[in-house]
């Protein structure tokens, strides 16, 4: 078979809502589904998923399609390679249909080095006692190290890259996922006499690692480079695993470390993930607000981890975060606190973090007024003018301050904070959109393909201006059947595309006035054309006159009489 019998079966299996729903949090809104757009960064929902239609269309920025459209268009990838991705997940198997010339793109080629990588670690890690008794000393399970398919990096500095090399990947590919590195004299493993952490994508494809020491050397940690599938200020470990611990608790915990989110795991928080030894980053917050805008963050106790959790306010509530400050005791993080007190004790923890104000408050050592001026530069961060009301509210309650204060010196830090947003490179402007005619037209007729041959007969495509319009009507003229109709829509891509998901979300019209829709905009590009045609004969009828072509001109007056009787 070939691609299209392939989409198809896709189609037939993955419910597109549930589809997109592993990126981005969606809420009912009708008959449809509404979210944040993961393609540009927005505080009001304009992002739609129909599941009736099987498609999606943002009102901000344009995007539109079906789920395949979406994965490439997420995800990065090709046509086949979204295919590729969506039949693993649907769990078909691509034997039986031909895609592409069989070939793997370079991003699946990535993904099978890291994959191959992984499982030579996981087997490094069985032969090593050494390694599997760090792992037991830190009070991890056999079960919790398989989920994470925790492994080792021997100490030799070719033991993984003349593996990949046995295993057929070339060099330069090899050095590009970033799993070894390029020297004076050739290519040596990155990573050597380390724990090592597979890092998945949301799908769970091993995409980077992250390796640990055994001892007290320096870097404790070491992280993958970037590559064209891992972003470091973008990832966050352990998401694969969460996701679904987050949809089922509200919200997420974040934690610092790799150890930290394994043994959450292990104590029952699957609902936790971590930066990769990173502070957290807008690319981080954009992520994880496509499953929850709740989350609990958890800083070490001591005077950095209080800094800290000060510096991660402001950004949490510009994307509109309910968030809670965690501070654990001195000395402790989650994984070293779980192993001494127990679950229990780590939700008793959860339970009772702060909010911003009673954080901000309780930790200051400031005088009063000092204290309540930090907190308003930090809450006039919000960006949720709801939200900045409770805060306010808050704020002047546990305070003692007068609200009255409180809103004018908000109002003062709201101006000062515009004023430093003039000076950053403004956001690319939402493209406009005006229905004319020719959009009305074409909306009513993806709305009822019925139509679509009387119209043409009035109208030829020839006569539409606009070329995207007249494209998709070429190519829904020769489609056939309802069938064809399906297939052409489908096909489309860029702004063809943008343009039917659209106005299959936002017609333009009252279904109910469709037919009259028709006529209306039919009468409108006829009269159009009559006018243009007018205005030519006008020109020529004067050219006439000016060079006393008596025939030409009597012939051009009869032609211009005709279209005014066709126009009235």
């Amino acid at each position: 078979m070939r691609d299209g019998g392939l989409l198809e079966e896709l189609k037939a299996r993955l419910d597109i809502v549930d589809s997109i729903s592993d990126y981005v949090e969606l809420r009912r809104a009708g008959q449809n589904y509404k979210g944040l757009c993961p393609f540009h960064s927005e505080k009001t929902p304009s992002f739609m998923v129909s599941p009736d239609k099987q498609i999606f269309h943002c009102f901000g920025c344009g995007a539109g399609g079906d789920i395949v459209h979406f994965v490439m268009k997420y995800e990065n990838l090709s046509f086949q390679e979204s295919l590729k991705l969506l039949a693993k997940k649907a769990g078909i198997s691509l034997r039986e249909y031909r895609t592409g010339n069989g070939e793997d793109g370079p991003r699946e080629k990535l993904l099978g080095i890291h994959k191959a990588a992984a499982e030579l670690f996981a087997r490094n890690l069985g032969k090593s006692g050494r390694a599997a008794e760090y792992l037991r000393e830190r009070g991890l399970a056999e079960e919790t190290i398989r989920t994470f398919s925790l492994g080792y990096a021997l100490k030799d500095w070719h033991n993984l890259s003349n593996f990949l090399k046995s295993k057929g990947f070339p060099s330069q590919l090899i050095v590009q996922a970033g799993v070894v590195s390029s020297g004076e004299k050739g290519i040596y493993d990155t990573f050597r006499d380390r724990i090592m952490f597979p890092i998945c994508d949301i799908q769970g494809d091993v995409i980077a690692f992250g390796g640990r020491v055994m001892d007290d050397s320096q870097p404790k940690y070491l992280n993958s480079p970037d590559s064209p599938l891992f972003k470091k200020g973008e990832t966050l470990y352990g998401l694969n695993y969460a996701k679904e611990g987050i949809r089922k608790k509200g919200y997420a915990v974040i934690a610092e470390g790799y150890f930290d989110v394994v043994l959450c795991h292990q104590s029952g928080f699957r609902n936790s993930v971590a930066p990769l030894g990173t502070a957290l980053t807008a690319g981080h917050l954009e992520k994880l607000k496509r499953f929850t805008k709740k989350i609990v963050v958890v800083f070490d106790g001591d005077e950095a981890g209080r800094a800290a959790a000060k510096r991660s306010i402001p950004m949490l509530l510009e994307y509109m975060f309910a968030a809670k400050i965690l501070l654990l005791p001195d000395n402790e993080d989650p994984d070293s606190f779980l192993r001494k007190r127990g679950d229990a004790a780590f939700a008793a923890l959860i339970a009772k973090a702060k909010g911003p104000v009673d954080f901000i408050l309780g930790d200051s050592g400031k005088g009063r007024a000092e204290t309540v001026r930090d907190a308003i530069e930090i809450l006039s961060s919000a960006g949720d003018m709801i939200m900045k009301e409770e805060l306010i509210r808050e704020l002047s309650e546990k305070s003692g301050m007068r609200e009255t204060v409180i809103r004018e010196e908000i109002k003062r830090a709201d101006r000062q904070r515009r004023e430093r947003l003039k000076t950053k490179a403004a956001s690319p402007a939402s493209p406009s959109f005006r229905y004319d005619e020719e959009l009305l037209l074409l909306s009513a007729l993806l709305h009822s393909p019925d139509q679509l041959d009387g119209v043409l007969r009035i109208v030829p495509v020839g006569e539409f201006r606009n070329p995207s319009v007249s494209n998709i009507l070429g190519k829904l003229s020769s489609a056939g059947d309802e069938k064809g109709v399906k297939a052409v829509l489908s096909s489309l891509a860029g702004e063809e595309e943008e343009l039917v998901t659209r106005l299959t979300f936002q017609p333009g019209f009252d279904p109910e006035d469709l037919h009259k829709n028709i006529e209306d905009c039919v009468r409108k590009i006829r009269s159009r054309k009559n006018l243009e045609r007018r205005e030519l004969i006008h020109e020529r009828i004067k050219l006439a006159e000016g060079k006393g072509h008596d025939e030409s001109l009597v012939a051009l007056l009869r032609e211009r009489q005709k279209l005014v009787r066709e126009a009235k």
